[in-house]
């Protein structure tokens, strides 16, 4: 079809650009300036795919908004013309389906509206997840929640307290994956959710052997009773370059598979709604949390560690969770938007709605194998500790230096070999063992005399075990 069919030409002039405000750039804003039609949208998109793809680079996410977008096939036809390598493949958590007449458009999760999904980036534990992401609204929510929130994952490994980003950095993830040959229904874990006959799509372990061998995924092994549980595990890095800025990206799924996660999100909904309803269940979902989780040992589908095997602690998921939500953005869902989403930098996620007409689709690009990526780099990290010890060593040196010149200079670099016999360390071996428990050091004119602390002493006693080492 020419441009002579519309109204106005196929340039960049003949759009809108704007911002949901002046003070958030995510996402960029592209609506009709004279024609809103799907015909005008999809010449647009081919004629300006490489500026539209820019813009998607540099800001993270840009919307499509006002234009008409009717149903699945109509989503499928504006995203193609934008995107023409879509993928059909999908090895995720969430539960999806396919819409009627297209190949490549899924439904968003196929989870109770109610049920928040924290922010991630689409597959960041695979070694190729797709490189954009686009979302289309067919039916927004017209109560209160609902949005498909967006969180520079950027900004978030630049927020992360040192400290913790190092923590990370230096011990990386480890990943254990587990699908039943059914999946559940009566879950706040939404992997569960998802079986590894649909994720695979089919119902043979030596098909699905193959195809995590074809798509350089670990091998399964086949767990439980019966040798019918898919199981993987794996090592990953936490953080990516991006492909194109290099930029540092906050790039797993932490925020989705921390055990605290699904009672905090109904948390965070109900502080930004006031719908006493998500309190109460962020209550009754926290109390089933800690008996499931804590009490009787489970493991969520999709466990996530250290890449030691350790735990990582409520408190540090806490401290991910707080940056996440302090750069997240809320764009409520109009009828035919369309968003796309730079996944190797922008995370989205679900906010929960009492909403049951909600009707998100999604579709995504050719994946990215992010093991050709740049290699992030581990910074060195100071703590206040290491640099009071610094700042003191100038002054300490130049106070040694004027009390006994070259001192500094003639001080050894190992401790000298000891001059006791072995029957004088063994004696005071055994003094400093009758005394280890706090002893208590008192000076007088003839020396020092060491006494050891009475049992009643506060050092001697328990102290209670910190939260984090209870939760661990």
């Amino acid at each position: 079809m020419s441009s002579t069919s519309f109204l106005g030409s196929l340039d960049v002039d003949n759009v809108t650009i704007s911002f949901l405000n002046e003070e958030n750039k995510l996402p960029l804003i592209i609506s009709p300036r004279l024609d809103d039609s799907l015909e005008f949208l999809s010449a647009w998109l081919v004629a300006n795919r490489s500026w539209v793809e820019e813009q998607i680079t540099s800001f993270g996410a840009v919307l499509i908004r006002g234009f008409q977008i009717n149903d699945a096939p109509e989503f499928e036809r504006a995203i193609k013309s934008l995107q023409p390598n879509l993928s059909d493949a999908y090895r995720g958590t969430s539960p999806r389906s396919v819409f009627d007449g297209t190949t490549y458009t899924f439904s968003a999760a196929d989870a109770p509206n109610n049920y928040p999904i924290a922010q991630h980036c689409e597959m960041s534990f695979l070694r190729s997840p797709p490189r954009q992401l686009y979302f289309g609204c067919l039916q927004e929510s017209k109560s209160g929640g609902g949005e498909t929130a967006l969180c520079d994952f950027r900004a978030v490994a630049n927020d992360l307290d040192a400290s913790l980003r190092h923590k990370f950095a230096t011990k990386k993830l480890e990943y254990r994956r587990r699908h039943y040959h059914v999946g559940e229904k009566w879950t706040t874990d939404v992997g569960s959710m998802l079986s590894w006959t649909q994720m695979f799509g089919t119902p043979s372990k030596s098909k699905v052997e193959e195809i995590c061998k074809d798509e350089g995924a670990p091998q399964p092994i086949w767990i439980g009773e019966h040798n019918d549980t898919f199981y993987q595990e794996w090592k990953d890095e936490p953080f990516i370059c991006h492909p194109v800025t290099n930029e540092l990206v906050w790039f797993n799924h932490l925020k989705v598979f921390h055990w605290t996660s699904f009672p905090c999100e109904l948390w965070y909904a109900f502080c930004r709604l006031r719908d006493i309803r998500f309190l109460f269940r962020s209550i009754f979902f926290w109390l089933i949390a800690i008996v499931k989780y804590v009490f009787l040992g489970h493991r969520m589908a999709l466990d996530m560690r250290f890449g030691d095997g350790s735990n990582i602690s409520i408190r540090e998921a806490n401290q991910v969770r707080k940056v996440i939500h302090d750069n997240m953005v809320f764009s409520t869902w109009k009828k035919g938007d369309i968003m796309c989403i730079d996944n190797f930098a922008v995370s989205h996620g679900r906010q929960p709605t009492y909403d049951l007409g909600r009707k998100i689709l999604v579709a995504w690009s050719e994946a990215l194998d992010k093991t050709t990526l740049q290699d992030a780099p581990i910074e060195e990290v100071t703590t206040v500790e290491d640099e009071v010890r610094l700042s003191e060593q100038p002054r300490i040196a130049s106070l040694c230096d004027s009390l006994v010149p070259g001192a500094i200079a003639a001080t050894p670099d190992t401790t000298p070999n000891s001059t006791l016999t072995a029957t004088e360390a063994e004696d005071l071996r055994e003094l400093i063992s009758s005394n280890v428990s706090a002893p208590q050091i008192t000076g007088n004119e003839t020396g020092v005399t060491i006494s050891k602390a009475p049992e009643s002493h506060k050092r001697n006693l328990s102290c209670p075990a910190h939260i984090d080492d209870i939760f661990s």
